[in-house]
Parts: structure tokens; sequence; C-alpha cells
């Protein structure tokens, strides 16, 4: 069971939406209703929802306008609207689906169905990772991290460094590959992996301690990494830095 916090302006447009998702989509269970901006934050605080069905256009505000009230989005997001002209802005903040009113009810149910899947697959990555902490290990050795698509499991030893963008974060990986996480900023990794050999030598970057090479000792304020790559040192972190790699 999935629960659901529905909101939208319109009182009739509630009703129908919940009359389908009744008849249609019986694993939704609609913990609360909100016609309001502020109600519909208050709401999900209280209820912790999995998932939200979102309208746009509530004036004076829109349903972007509860969205940015997250750092990172707890739930995920399917759009009930009947405007079309806000489909960018919605790929923008990462939504499950878009659903155009008047609602179609296998549109309904294909948008359900991708948020329990996505749920159960989030619900798995979260039981590896619990394993992960299990007292028997004797350190973390894996992290999950949640993309626009998917979540990963990733090994340590294998980030060479995380990037703050914005109010995402780039993770970069000795492969050459890179991904983008849309749940986790750069403070929550530092405060995550600080004592996993991870060290925060710019307010944009962190680094794995087992990747450094060297220091660029001309420029003074760049670390080169085992990759031959370079990022930024901030020069009041220098020091630190030079005590627990011991340069």
């Amino acid at each position: 069971m999935i629960k659901a916090v529905l909101v939208d302006d319109e009182e009739r447009s509630l009703e129908n939406l919940t009359k389908l998702l009744q008849a249609y989509c019986k694993d939704v269970q609609i913990v609360a209703k909100a016609n309001t901006v502020a109600d519909a934050y208050s709401k999900i605080q209280e209820y912790k929802p999995n998932l939200v069905f979102l309208d746009i256009d509530m004036p004076p505000d829109t349903g972007f306008d509860l969205l940015r009230k997250y750092d990172e989005l707890p739930f995920d997001v399917i759009f009930v609207t009947a405007y079309d002209y806000y489909a960018i802005d919605a790929i923008k903040f990462s939504a499950l689906y878009y659903i155009m009113k008047p609602i179609k009810v296998e549109e309904l149910k294909e948008a359900v169905a991708k948020a329990i899947k996505l749920n159960l697959k989030k619900n798995r990555v979260q039981t590896e990772f619990i394993k992960q902490l299990h007292p028997k290990r004797e350190k973390l050795q894996r992290i999950v991290v949640n993309t626009v698509k998917e979540s990963e499991l990733i090994e340590l030893e294998n980030i060479l460094y995380i990037e703050a963008s914005n109010v995402y974060s780039t993770i970069y990986i000795t492969d050459s590959k890179k991904i983008i996480c849309s749940q986790r900023s750069i403070k929550d990794y530092e405060e995550m992996l600080t004592d996993k050999g991870f060290f925060r030598c710019h307010k944009s970057f962190l680094v794995n301690l087992h990747q450094i090479a060297s220091l660029d000792k001309q420029e003074g304020s760049e670390i080169i990494l085992k990759n031959k790559g370079h990022i930024p040192l901030a020069r009041r972190r220098k020091e630190e830095l030079m005590s627990l790699i011991g340069s």
C-alpha cells in the first residue's frame, strides 16, 4: 500500500481524483487532502506520504511553490493539471508523471503503477543499505544514491570525489562515470562519509582521501587525483588535509 496526499484548490477535482483512485488504484491509500500550498505542506509533514498528487495552478500559489519548500523531496510527485505549458517546469522537478485533466483512467493507472514500482525498488535498495550498516561489518562499504530515474549502490572505494551542483550532487566514479544525485546535498554526504575516508576540501568538493595522488605544489590550491584529474583545494583546508594524508 502506498500512502498519498491529494492537493488541488478545486474541491470537485479532489472528489473526482478520489473516486478514480478508490475505483481503479486499490494500492493507493489516501491519507489526506489539501486545497492550498500551506495546508498541503502541513499535511505532508504530518502524514509523510510516499506520493503526492499535485495540481499546479492554485492561485495565488502554484504546486511548484510547495516543492520549493524542500531541499530534497521526501515523496514522489504526480502532477494533475489542466495546463500543458507547465510540463517543462515539471520535468525540472523530476516529476514521476504529468497527467492532464480531465483524467483518463488508463493514464492514472499507469502513473500509479510507476509510483508503486519505484517505491518497491526504493524499499529493496534501502533494505540492502541497512544490511551495509549491520554491526558485524567493520565499516560502511557502499552507499545508496537516488537519481532521477533509479537508485544505485556504489562502492565507496570507487568514488573519486563528490561535487555540489546547485541542489544536486554529482558523484564521480573511477570508471569515468558520473552520477547525479537528486536527493542529497554535499553537506549530507560530508556528514555521512567524513569518518569513512572522505574530506571536504572545498565548499563544492568532497574528496576520497584514498584517491589523492598528490597536491599541486606550484599552485598550492589543487588536488591531483590518481586518475590525473584535478580538483580545487581551499587554502584554509590545506593544512588539515596535509595532516590527514601525511604530506
